[in-house]
């Protein structure tokens, strides 16, 4: 294990990634939720929580927590759908990892409020937080952190190249999805991401004719 910075775990300064954040519940068990995670800069992420969540009742509690870095999709859903089974876990000092994680850290809590906002689907409450990090570490070699962007740029290459052959109902859903997909890479996407977005949507508008 090395003790690096967030750039060297594959982390740039502006884009959300996909994580799973591990605390520590009041009876000192694990738990583990996915969490979209910003890196802010090379020591510093911020974070948005469902307001009321046991992450977040968590994290107030202890004011620490710890950023896994993997992809293991049945972790992601097992910690989607209730928790993570205990021989998931291994312990650091006084927080829990997960054991085939690529890399993690531990985020201290700098700041921390409860934003109200309101849209078409009603009032939510949603905590947003800052933290510093440290305890940065490597258990593999190479780690490339999780970031929808690229998987949207691919998915949306795949219906691009296929719309000469779709029509009706398909195609609408093509449009719908692009739509979508143009969405979500410019909202966690960084530059070179939202460029290569910008070049498929031009060659998708020729459909439009």
């Amino acid at each position: 294990m090395i003790f690096l910075d967030l750039g060297s775990i594959g982390m740039e300064k502006g884009l959300l990634y996909e994580t799973i954040v591990t605390t520590v519940n009041d009876d000192l068990t694990p738990n583990a939720a996915p969490i979209g995670v910003i890196c802010k800069n090379d020591k510093e992420v911020v974070a948005y929580f469902h307001h009321g969540s046991k992450t977040v009742r968590n994290i107030k509690r202890n004011h620490n927590f710890i950023v896994n870095i993997l992809k293991d999709p049945m972790a992601f859903v097992e910690s989607t759908l209730g928790n993570l089974s205990n021989n998931y876990f291994e312990q650091y000092l006084n927080e829990f990892y997960i054991r085939n994680t690529d890399a993690f850290f531990i985020a201290h809590i700098k700041s921390l409020k409860d934003v109200k906002k309101e849209d078409n689907f009603g009032v939510s409450v949603t905590t947003v937080l800052k933290a510093d990090v440290s305890d940065i570490i490597k258990k593999k070699e190479n780690v490339e952190p999780l970031n929808r962007a690229i998987y949207g740029i691919i998915e949306s290459l795949v219906y691009l190249t296929r719309m000469e052959m779709v029509s009706g109902d398909m195609e609408k859903l093509y449009r719908h999805r692009m739509i979508e997909i143009s969405r979500i890479v410019n909202k966690v996407g960084g530059v070179e991401h939202k460029k290569a977005m910008k070049k498929i949507s031009e060659a998708f508008s020729k459909y439009d004719e």
